[in-house]
């Protein structure tokens, strides 16, 4: 049952009182969690959420719980008054008919010598008039008795439907509190469960910054102790290629971009990892990667978890990498032009095939997407 219809049972035999900002609160709790779903919040934010919310329904069931027992134990007193009043009540119409009947049988017991003597029959007639006088008295009192009687018989009619409104509420807010029980649960292995998986995506976070770090120290003193080029790693060619054909320099393989350049924040785990390129995935199995200018061959072999990786000195100061290819067709030290066949598409993190491209110019990673057409 919805915390609204508490609400109303709740009203209509306790009053509002603390129940509307339990209610309130609960509402605004429930408002919240569909502002994260609609904006696609992180996990953590909805379970922080949810955790609220249950917050908020177990303090407003509680609340009611509480209330049901009070209630209940002003109804058992009730009950007990009521049974003490009906057993005086009872025993005053005993003790009533036995004075009625005492009254009148002593009425009847006169002797004809009490009528005869002096003033006789005067106080005989005193005598009648003040038992008849008891006698009604006697009489409205067993009326007014029996007035009493009835009223505390509806009255616990009204405690007994009274009784059974607060049961039917118990066993309601009972289900409601099991149900409350088993999502806590559920969230508790959720929570874990995610904490698990963030602190997994964490460590692959920190896994891929040490390898991109990796990776462009590699570059630098790969270039550095290969030495093909007269241009500086700090200063580039003012006539370099892809200086020269920047928005015009063919892509290595066509395809969708699935990894940016630069800072990345997961919207699940909200982890952030830096790219220095982009991952490009083909829509087939497999495509032939072309260089995206002219240049020599310094690298063409794996490398850590880049799988098959090619590194080309455009000797201008650009440095491009290709890398998590299916196959080499290229060696160290050769000479390729634009357009020059690499090797085939190999498998990206995540399993779809496709190939990592980066660009350095003067050393620096730059954004590829700036370069290509």
């Amino acid at each position: 049952m919805g915390h609204g219809v508490f609400a109303i049972a709740c009203l209509a035999l306790l009053g509002s009182s603390g129940i509307d900002s339990l209610d309130v609160r609960l509402e605004q709790t429930r408002i919240y969690l569909e502002e994260l779903e609609s904006r696609q919040a992180s996990s953590e934010e909805i379970l922080a959420g949810i955790h609220e919310h249950l917050g908020a329904a177990r303090g407003y069931y509680n609340e009611l719980a509480a209330r049901e027992a009070r209630i209940t134990m002003d109804i058992h007193s009730i009950d007990q008054r009521w049974f003490l009043t009906d057993s005086a009540r009872a025993d005053l119409e005993t003790g009533v008919e036995d004075y009625i009947l005492f009254l009148y049988s002593h009425r009847r017991l006169v002797e004809s010598s009490v009528l005869f003597a002096p003033g006789g029959i005067s106080r005989y007639l005193r005598r009648m008039s003040f038992m008849d006088h008891l006698a009604g008295s006697a009489i409205e009192r067993m009326q007014y008795l029996e007035q009493s009687g009835d009223s505390l018989s509806e009255y616990r009619d009204s405690l007994e439907i009274l009784v059974e409104d607060v049961r039917i509420l118990r066993l309601q807010m009972e289900t409601a509190q099991g149900r409350i029980y088993r999502e806590e649960e559920r969230q508790t292995l959720l929570r874990r469960n995610l904490e698990s998986e963030i602190a997994a995506a964490r460590d692959s976070a920190d896994a891929m910054e040490q390898r991109r770090q990796q990776l462009s120290a590699f570059v630098t003193t790969l270039r550095a102790g290969v030495s093909t080029s007269s241009i500086p790693s700090a200063e580039v060619s003012s006539s370099a290629y892809l200086a020269v054909n920047c928005g015009a320099v063919g892509w290595p393989v066509r395809g969708s971009i699935i990894r940016g350049f630069g800072l990345d924040r997961d919207p699940i785990y909200g982890t952030e990892t830096i790219s220095d390129g982009i991952s490009i995935a083909i829509a087939g199995n497999s495509a032939r990667v072309s260089t995206i200018g002219p240049g020599v061959v310094i690298y063409a072999r794996e490398f850590l978890n880049l799988g098959r990786m090619v590194v080309l000195d455009h000797l201008d100061g650009y440095i491009s990498v290709y890398a998590h290819l299916g196959s080499l067709e290229v060696g160290r030290g050769e000479t390729v032009t634009a357009g020059s066949f690499l090797g085939m598409t190999g498998p990206l993190p995540g399993g779809r095939p496709g190939c990592y491209l980066e660009i350095r110019r003067a050393g620096e990673p730059v954004n590829p997407l700036e370069y290509l057409e």
